[in-house]
């Protein structure tokens, strides 16, 4: 069980801070299995003994790196949904509006994301929190659908919402690991997901 206590004093938090950027960005470069304690340390502006007394070992470092990046989604996910709520859209612009929102949360971190994805294939502690991730997204986008119930044609809501997640996000994560979705532009992919997602619960377009 990978476990690191929070640090109390200013210095100590900004030298993990330094240390969790530090890692992120060699994930994301695919470096990090190669990058030893020493150097991460030198990139960190820290040292050896700083590292070992904040993390102790690398495979702590790359959990923490997760961890942060769990927690920095789920609140990314709670204001995109509270931002959809105050907004009067119709059902169809809420779920575009939502996966487009998905969609920026993760630009920029593809590689770091792919890195993590990998290590969950191996590690069941990296794979449960990411089944968290998932879950959470797909309940808030559940959420967000169900409150149009009204807008909904499907003969099953609560089952269509719930299918309709799985199945955004499936599109989303492969989306991730190998860069595209065949010919669909990049651009286009929230719009098109939108549509194939609303033609499924069979919502009216505005």
């Amino acid at each position: 069980m990978y476990s690191i206590a929070s640090p109390t004093q200013a210095r100590s938090k900004k030298a993990l801070e330094r240390f969790l950027n530090v890692a992120a960005d060699l994930l994301a470069n695919n470096h990090f299995e190669e990058t030893g304690i020493s150097q991460i340390a030198q990139l960190s502006e820290s040292s050896v003994g700083t590292f070992y007394r904040l993390l102790g070992d690398k495979d702590v470092l790359l959990y923490a790196v997760h961890e942060r990046f769990v927690e920095q989604s789920r609140a990314a996910v709670d204001a995109l949904v509270a931002d959809l709520t105050r907004q009067a859209l119709p059902l169809d612009a809420q779920v575009e509006a939502f996966i487009r929102g998905v969609v920026r949360l993760f630009d920029g971190s593809e590689g770091l994301l792919r890195a993590l994805i990998r290590r969950s294939s191996i590690d069941p502690q990296f794979r449960e929190r990411f089944h968290q991730l998932n879950a959470y997204i797909g309940q808030a986008f559940g959420r967000i659908v169900l409150s149009h119930r009204d807008s909904l044609k499907h003969p099953v809501p609560e089952q269509a919402a719930d299918l309709s997640a799985h199945l955004l996000l499936s599109g989303l994560n492969y989306f991730t690991m190998v860069g595209s979705l065949g010919v669909t532009p990049r651009e286009v992919l929230p719009a098109e997901l939108s549509r194939l997602v609303c033609n499924y619960l069979q919502v009216a377009q505005s």
